[in-house]
């Protein structure tokens, strides 16, 4: 007997969405991944990865901070009671001579720049700020109230913003405090209120909750409670500011649960995963990645989820420890340009910061020429860094690992998209052949294909064939409604796949 044939085509575009069931899945989506991100619209394994600035001299390093300068490019690593800054091959401490209260969760820590001057706050100690001098530890804020700590720092214009006040008349955790305005490349002088500075503070104590976090956005000043968000503007006069209630029902799951990317915040809100422009709101998550993140999400160390915008890649990284983790194990990566989710697997990561890293640079101190100066070719005074290599770094243990570089790393990776039923979910498939369409330089992928004759049974996966290549086609075979096929590597061959094409026979109805 002869059966009519059926070739279907699969070209997602729109990277995975494990919430939605599969077989209701429009075509544009696969339904499971693992390492795998959405570039260009294609699925691609993830790139490479190196340990740069050697072991670090915090383990476990909780925060990092890249810093600029004058012509000097620092990264800033905070253990759980000492800070260090290293450039190029340099490692010093800039702990504060007072010492520091130990800190034991990565969330604990709040870091901002201010025209460039580094300024964190761990929630026990008054915030510090560091001038750049590696023989200067960093100091307490001046004019910093005498008792009172925050738990959240952020710069705004020329002012540092204080989130979640504790001090001698109590603990406030809806209150915010600013500054006096800052000279350039300065920090603030004061933080008392008086006729002739504009330091002051508020209460937001129209909606419950701490508030845990400010982040710019357009002019404004975003302040997030979990479950609200304000604007802050600056307006000058007596008020020095004003301060709206955005939304109400709609705030920030952690401390850093949100980040800038250009011109929106990316949010990781108490149940849901947004796009917001301070006016509109729309969720990104619902549908597609909500689900799969919060049913993970470890309830004892959720505050440990950090987002972060990769720049370069044009990538948000919601990092989120699994169930029965401390740190960060899974990632969601939102490509923004192509409105796609891809996920890959984490080391135990417990923060991540991007910037310029120059840890190969070569030392051009006076000490360790070792040139004639005939010979001198070097640029004196010349910056320790390129603008052209802005990076994602990760932090865990000992180590700070940049991401996306070439270096051959060996990683598992899969991708599938279960339960295709060729338009007709009544009929029963005989899938006997599979195309894998995919950039050149794959190498060994591991095909196969299951099927299962309703949603909830049991996938009766075919014998797992290799394709190696320059092989296009492996010969596999699955019987039922509901088609699976799922495409994997072992290796550290960095794979892209622009398609999956599956040829089958359409038979009865039974």
């Amino acid at each position: 007997m002869s059966y009519p044939k059926k070739l279907l085509r699969l070209r997602p575009t729109k990277g995975i969405a494990s919430d939605t069931p599969a077989h209701e899945l429009g075509p544009n989506h696969y339904s499971i991944g693992s390492n795998v991100l959405f570039r260009s619209g294609f699925a691609q394994r993830i790139l490479g990865s190196r340990a740069v600035y050697g072991t670090l001299p915090v383990d476990p390093v909780l925060h990092m901070l890249n810093a600029r300068v004058d012509t000097t490019n620092f990264w800033l690593f905070f253990g759980a009671d000492e800070v260090h800054a290293l450039e190029t091959s340099n490692s010093d401490e800039v702990t504060p001579s007072g010492g520091l209260t130990a800190v034991p969760q990565p969330w604990q820590y709040a870091s901002t720049l201010l025209s460039g001057i580094p300024v964190f706050t761990n929630g026990f100690e008054k915030p510090q700020y560091w001038a750049g001098n590696v023989a200067t530890p960093f100091v307490d804020l001046p004019d910093w109230p005498i008792g009172t700590i925050c738990k959240s720092i952020a710069a705004y214009k020329n002012f540092l913003v204080a989130l979640d006040i504790d001090g001698a008349s109590g603990h406030f955790e809806s209150q915010i405090k600013w500054s006096d305005a800052a000279e350039p490349g300065a920090v603030p002088a004061s933080w008392t209120p008086a006729p002739d500075n504009l330091a002051g503070d508020a209460i937001l104590s129209d909606t419950p909750g701490p508030a845990l976090m400010g982040l710019p956005l357009r002019g404004s000043l975003m302040l997030y409670k979990r479950s609200s968000t304000y604007a802050m503007d600056f307006i000058g006069g007596n008020d020095v500011f004003s301060i709206q209630t955005l939304f109400t029902s709609s705030g920030a799951l952690t401390r850093h649960a949100a980040c800038d990317v250009n011109g929106q915040h990316f949010v990781v809100t108490d149940g849901d995963i947004i796009l917001t422009d301070g006016t509109n709101r729309r969720s990104v998550g619902q549908a597609r990645m909500r689900e799969f993140l919060f049913n993970q999400l470890d309830q004892d160390n959720y505050e440990n989820l950090f987002s972060i915008y990769h720049r370069a890649k044009g990538e948000v990284w919601a990092c989120f420890p699994e169930s029965g983790s401390q740190y960060c194990t899974l990632a969601l990566v939102y490509d923004v340009a192509n409105d796609s989710f891809g996920v890959r697997e984490l080391p135990d990561v417990a923060c991540a910061a991007v910037g310029i890293v120059n840890d190969s640079d070569q030392d051009e101190s006076w000490a360790a020429a070792t040139y004639t100066w005939a010979s001198a070719t070097q640029l004196w005074n010349r910056q320790n860094f390129s603008f052209a290599t802005e990076s994602l770094l990760l932090g865990y243990d000992g180590t700070a690992e940049m991401q996306d570089t070439d270096d051959a790393v060996t990683v598992g990776a899969s991708v599938g998209r279960y339960d295709l039923h060729f338009d007709e979910p009544e009929r029963v498939k005989f899938v006997k052949r599979v195309h894998i369409r995919a950039k050149p330089g794959y190498g060994t992928l591991l095909v196969r294909v299951g099927a299962r004759m309703t949603p909830t049974a049991d996938i009766t996966w075919s014998t797992e064939r290799t394709l190696t290549e320059p092989e296009q086609i492996v010969n596999v075979f699955a019987q039922g409604r509901y088609i699976s096929v799922g495409v994997r590597s072992t290796g550290s061959a960095v794979w892209t796949l622009t398609g999956i094409d599956l040829e089958a026979e359409l038979r009865g109805y039974f």
